[in-house]
């Protein structure tokens, strides 16, 4: 490939940090509803940086909720492969704003970290690739692929739109791969391909009682408390020593990875000294029979998220609720299904619980795994993209967190997507003090202009 959109990406890194820092600057948080005149300010940011650098067709295009932007081009002629890169320009909200060290949409640079809401989730990666884009197109006027850009505004809150929209303009958007910058690597050092994710299945438990708060002195004893009936139900969704789900029919379908996959996860340095290292946890905890690594990929997990409901004020009240509820969530592997999954918890919940009570089981949200074959050109266009970019080969481990998009993407336009990260896990993405490296910023860009040269060589070898 030629040098100079590596030589112009590095002489010219300022430049695209300074216009970073402007796109950082506007508070784009999609789940507040007094925001949105600032998401349609950064969506418009968008399309006029997309303009600038070169692409073609740039538009807001409206859904049913926060724009997303589009823009394309499709200069490199009918031979060359088409590649669709998604990323959003929405963030999570700021608080606890005290514990901030500078202000959350103020980027602020220390020990060589960007310190901003947004910075690697995912403000800083998508526009990293912007400037990579950029870099070809000012060094040599053309890419060596056909690329489209969809940028959308409702990651943070689940994307309920995204899916729709792509699916009725599944034509525009044909494509050989998509591409997916939103996700890390474990360390400067160390490139990462997450090549899966886990689904979801999202459930409410709520425990109905008396008709209204009653005194615990006068009721207690005769009247089933909701608080104490939950927790009864929930201690019985989870092995306490094995950690394993209890749900009937819960890991029937798990399949488990093969061989290959096994060998690549085992060079993963994920340990439960690891893990405790970056929780600062006593000590790590999860499913026995299987390693750190395997139990945040490629083994499905229970866990609670919220109990609201009784007294939580300062000093006491000794009240019997009439209500309680928790919320759970489950994350699942190939070949789980999030609906059947949501109907096994729903079916074993009002199993337990007592005819003394009300129990309702509602499903909050369902999302399906993916998994990409790691002989996919485009995967193996990305491991070759990593080692140009960082001097070394990448690992290989698939995501432990949710990206519904990326099923969506397989589904509906039936393309592998690749997803190729720059964060670190100590980023603090939907944290206090998120932050993305400098130098990841710089060896993202890099390794982004590797892959748009390498795509086209791997794709016509497979």
């Amino acid at each position: 490939m030629s040098q100079q959109p590596l030589t112009h990406c590095r002489t010219h890194r300022e430049h695209y940090l300074q216009a970073l820092f402007d796109f950082l600057r506007i508070p784009s948080i999609s789940t507040l509803p007094e925001a949105a005149p600032d998401m349609q300010r950064a969506a418009e940011w968008l399309a006029e940086a997309m303009t600038r650098i070169g692409l073609d067709q740039v538009a807001v295009m409206p859904t049913a909720g926060h724009p997303l932007v589009y823009g394309q081009w499709l200069g490199a002629g009918p031979q060359a492969p088409t590649l669709l890169f998604y990323g959003h320009y929405d963030v999570q909200p700021v608080d606890p704003l005290d514990e901030w060290l500078s202000p959350p949409f103020e980027p602020t640079v220390r020990n060589n970290q960007l310190f901003c809401r947004g910075a690697t989730d995912d403000k800083g990666q998508v526009y990293l690739v912007l400037a990579a884009i950029d870099s070809y197109l000012r060094t040599g006027g053309r890419l060596p692929i056909n690329l489209k850009v969809i940028i959308e505004g409702e990651e943070e809150i689940s994307s309920p739109n995204l899916a729709p929209w792509v699916e009725e303009h599944r034509a525009m958007l044909a494509c050989d791969a998509v591409l997916i910058c939103d996700s890390g690597i474990l360390a400067e050092d160390v490139p990462l391909i997450n090549h899966g994710t886990r689904g979801l299945t999202y459930m409410e438990i709520e425990v109905q009682g008396p008709a209204t708060d009653l005194h615990s002195g006068g009721f207690g004893g005769v009247v089933d408390n909701p608080f104490n009936v939950l927790v009864r139900i929930l201690a019985q969704l989870q092995d306490g020593e094995t950690r394993r789900v209890l749900i009937p029919g819960f890991y029937d379908q798990v399949a488990p990875p093969d061989a290959q996959e096994e060998r690549l996860l085992a060079q993963v340095p994920v340990s439960d000294q690891v893990i405790q290292g970056l929780t600062g946890v006593p000590a790590a905890a999860g499913e026995i029979g299987y390693t750190a690594a395997e139990r945040v990929t490629v083994r499905p997990t229970l866990d609670i998220h919220g109990m609201p409901g009784g007294f939580t004020g300062e000093g006491k009240k000794t009240v019997i609720p009439a209500r309680a509820s928790a919320k759970v969530s489950m994350r699942l592997v190939p070949n789980q299904d999030p609906a059947e999954i949501a109907t096994l918890f729903e079916r074993t919940v009002k199993s337990l619980a007592p005819s003394t009570v009300k129990v309702t089981v509602r499903t909050l949200g369902l999302a399906r795994w993916s998994l990409v074959d790691l002989k996919e050109p485009a995967i193996q266009a990305a491991a070759r993209a990593y080692e140009a970019g960082f001097g070394t080969p990448p690992l290989f481990m698939r995501g432990g967190g949710t990206l519904p998009i990326v099923a969506d993407f397989q589904d509906i336009l039936g393309r592998p997507v690749v997803m190729m990260g720059f964060g670190l896990p100590g980023d603090n993405a939907h944290a206090p003090n998120e932050k993305m490296s400098l130098t990841l910023f710089q060896r993202g860009m890099e390794t982004v202009i590797h892959y748009f040269a390498l795509l086209p060589e791997m794709m016509q070898a497979g």
